[in-house]
């Protein structure tokens, strides 16, 4: 595969993903929606799990998540720590994914593996940043702990939700990777 179809393949799945968070956002947060980001990060790990499927390159998933966190950020007004966020859940996946080599088995198993890494560390790891780096009085006067105990449960939903659409993710990413002009590498489906 071209590297431009590549580059396509990562603007494609981070404008979703952005847009994803923008409006699925809106609509959880207007009806107060609970887990609300679990929702939105398991909808995210299921673009990446397609992306990468079809796109199976180290970085691509950080990419993405670099362009949807933009986007996010942007929309009502500037919030950088949604920017971090959504950037910090691309990065993680994107290196549990390539450490599993993920993309090479094509197993549910590792997609959900890879998933559910992102996402616990994604969540403690936005965490601490609003602790740390935005100091938001919330996140400060919790503590870690307030943030261990926010990513086990809003986490967990996540994970819970990812688990459900991985299945679905990775039969559209098998489903687009077989129609791609040139496929990557000789992949064997389990």
């Amino acid at each position: 595969m071209s590297k431009k179809v590549g580059v396509l393949i990562i603007l494609i799945t981070g404008l979703v993903w952005g847009l994803s968070e923008i409006f699925l956002g809106d609509v959880f947060y207007k009806f107060h929606v609970p887990f609300r980001s679990g929702s939105l990060t398991a909808v995210g790990m299921a673009l990446l799990v397609i992306s990468r499927m079809v796109y199976d390159r180290p970085g691509s998933s950080l990419g993405a998540g670099v362009l949807a966190g933009a986007i996010r950020c942007l929309v009502p007004k500037i919030y950088l720590c949604h920017l971090v966020a959504i950037a910090l859940e691309g990065f993680t996946f994107d290196i549990v994914w390539s450490a599993l080599r993920a993309g090479e088995r094509q197993t549910l198993r590792r997609a959900w593996v890879a998933g559910t890494i992102a996402i616990y560390s994604g969540f403690l790891a936005f965490g601490a940043a609003s602790i740390y780096l935005f100091k938001f009085q919330k996140w400060v006067a919790g503590g870690m702990t307030g943030v261990g105990a926010w990513t086990l449960k809003s986490g967990s939903f996540g994970v819970a939700l990812f688990i459900v659409l991985a299945p679905v993710a990775l039969k559209i990413g098998r489903s687009l990777a077989a129609r791609a002009p040139h496929p990557i590498e000789d992949r064997v489906a389990p």
